[in-house]
């Protein structure tokens, strides 16, 4: 009867040991990489203002310009590509995205990241009035009030209330690539910079 029940424990155990393996084979082989795989699309899609999370920058959320780091931290959370520095100018409540010119965006590429990085800007930070996209050779500005015009709205805090609001007032009107050319040509006019 020991040898018997010492059999049968053996069993029990070589079943324990493979139901373990085949456990560590499913989660290692299945379920870690589709989770690396969402992450990675995740991480990939804040690269464009069409599919960018904008839930993930309202921690940035400022009622001052002068907070330099939520501001240059909010910047860099936005689809702008690759930044190099930022100046502020508190004066006239200005910030100014200087962008690595040895890397530009290409035109449809840059006409929705501009709209939706500036409305971002204009929504997360209260005193903001103007943002510089300083490209190097060519600088844009573009105002609070203009846009509050472009979107005939008194005020952008409604935006960023809810993921769903900022998706159809802002997002989703960004995959017509007329209306950010449109937007891009009435709303950011060539100006000066700040410094660099």
């Amino acid at each position: 009867m020991t040898a018997q029940r010492f059999r049968r424990w053996n069993i029990g155990i070589l079943a324990l040991l493979l139901a373990g393996l085949v456990c560590f084979g499913v989660v290692e082989g299945v379920a870690l990489p589709r989770q690396d795989q969402r992450e990675a699309q995740y991480t990939a899609d804040q690269n464009s203002p069409i599919t960018h999370d904008i839930a993930r920058t309202a921690h940035y959320a400022t009622p001052y310009m002068g907070d330099a780091s939520k501001v240059t931290g909010l910047f860099r959370s936005l689809p702008l590509g690759s930044i190099r520095s930022f100046a502020l100018d508190p004066d006239v409540f200005t910030v100014q995205v200087n962008l690595d010119s040895s890397t530009p965006l290409a035109d449809r590429d840059r006409d929705p990241a501009y709209l939706y990085s500036a409305t971002a800007a204009f929504a997360y930070v209260d005193n903001l009035e103007a943002v510089i996209f300083n490209e190097g050779a060519v600088a844009y500005r573009v105002t609070r009030e203009d846009l509050l015009t472009w979107y005939g709205v008194d005020g952008f805090s409604a935006f960023t209330r809810d993921a769903a609001v900022w998706k159809t007032a802002v997002q989703s009107k960004l995959e017509d690539a007329e209306y950010a050319r449109r937007a891009f040509q009435e709303l950011f006019h060539n100006t000066q910079v700040l410094s660099d």
